[in-house]
């Protein structure tokens, strides 16, 4: 069933309702997100098992590899915590009771293992889900009632709505701090990071209510950390920061650079490609590209593309960045995916990502010159 808007807010207060619920009766949960993860999936899987030790429950996250160096600290806190953090082919504990998927848009994107996939099948495991994500290929992965899946910045403005919800249940919860520096600071850092400093926003909603939640969780921060209000510009700075690897593999990219009247883009060849992972990894590359085509964007004022083959030793497929600039508002990029008639894609208004088998492009080089001039015909009208 498509993902769509929760039309009233006695539903989606019952949602959330079930979701406090279960989280209080059962015992032991693993959270996972999608391949990939960016900086929205990392901080909520961190920000909800935060919510969750709150309650004295057993959590683990699990992560399909290593991510970048920026979200290591999410993970430091987590671990500090007794949250286990659980990589790749690892199993998963036996006695989970629940599973927590956060940030995906659909059931082919799950980060998963065998394990996951014996969880994900077992009709006895409470399957709860909270996504932003509501574009047109956007599928329901929960169980039907424990779906928090709404418009919002980012699935960590959703964990912030959820800590609100709660913090209200003062019989059920008596004196525990849902708005402790820690969870503060990994909701912080999804909404941030996840719209790009709003950047990604569109609708006037989304607008407002990443500014609320901006403001409350970063005053969160001023008052349990320091007397300093910059703690949004730190943290994103500190997201953005490039390691030596990520600044040589970045500087590659935009060596490939091209420009249309309206698009800035860089091809990755499928040598090229093949070398660059074997150089500098998939974390880094996957990261990389998306802040490749923000620069790209940002330098024509108007949209960034960045087109590679992906890691030749695991997938058979072309992966495409697109970002728009600051300043170019006026087109949500998710109706793009329709409109070029892909399938296998979606993301934010302001950010996108799809891609392709390899065999239908022969040659990616024309396939994202023919892209680039099909998107120019959209904007154009």
């Amino acid at each position: 069933m498509r993902k769509t808007e929760i039309r009233t807010i006695a539903a989606k207060n019952r949602y959330a309702k079930n979701i406090i619920d279960e989280s209080n009766r059962l015992d032991s949960f693993l959270l996972i997100g999608h391949n990939d993860p960016d900086t929205d999936c990392v901080a909520s899987l961190a920000a909800f098992s935060l919510v969750l030790c709150k309650l004295e429950k057993t959590a683990a996250i699990f992560l399909p590899g290593p991510v970048v160096e920026q979200f290591n600290y999410l993970l430091a806190i987590c671990k500090y915590n007794g949250v286990s953090v659980i990589y790749g082919k690892d199993p998963v504990p036996e006695d989970i009771s629940a599973l927590v998927i956060l940030n995906t848009p659909k059931p082919d994107m799950i980060a998963r293992n065998a394990s996951i996939d014996r969880l994900l099948a077992d009709p006895q495991i409470r399957k709860m889900e909270i996504d932003h994500h509501l574009e047109t290929d956007a599928v329901y992965i929960g169980d039907p009632g424990y779906c928090l899946v709404s418009e919002a910045s980012s699935t960590c403005e959703l964990i912030g709505y959820l800590c609100f919800k709660f913090s209200r249940q003062k019989d059920m919860f008596p004196g525990t701090d849902f708005f402790s520096r820690n969870i503060a600071l990994a909701v912080l850092t999804g909404v941030v990071g996840g719209s790009h400093m709003g950047k990604y926003l569109k609708s006037s909603k989304e607008r407002r209510y990443y500014s609320l939640f901006c403001q409350f969780f970063d005053g969160l921060l001023v008052e349990k950390t320091s007397k300093n209000r910059n703690n949004m510009e730190a943290i994103f700075d500190a997201i953005r920061r490039f390691s030596v690897r990520e600044k040589h593999c970045f500087d590659r990219i935009l060596q490939r650079r091209q420009k249309s009247a309206s698009i800035a883009y860089a091809v990755l060849g499928k040598e090229e490609s093949a070398e660059m992972f074997a150089l500098y990894g998939k974390e880094c590359i996957v990261n990389v590209s998306k802040a490749a085509a923000d620069t790209l964007a940002e330098e024509t004022g108007n949209l960034g593309l960045v087109a590679y083959y992906d890691d030749p030793a695991c997938s058979d497929f072309v992966q495409f960045r697109l970002r728009r600039s600051a300043q170019f508002t006026t087109l949500d990029l998710r109706t793009l995916v329709g409109g070029l008639e892909f399938t296998n894609g979606g993301g934010h208004p302001g950010a996108i990502g799809f891609r392709l088998p390899k065999k239908e492009v022969p040659d990616i080089h024309l396939f994202t010159a023919g892209i680039v001039d099909r998107i120019e015909t959209i904007i154009t009208g």
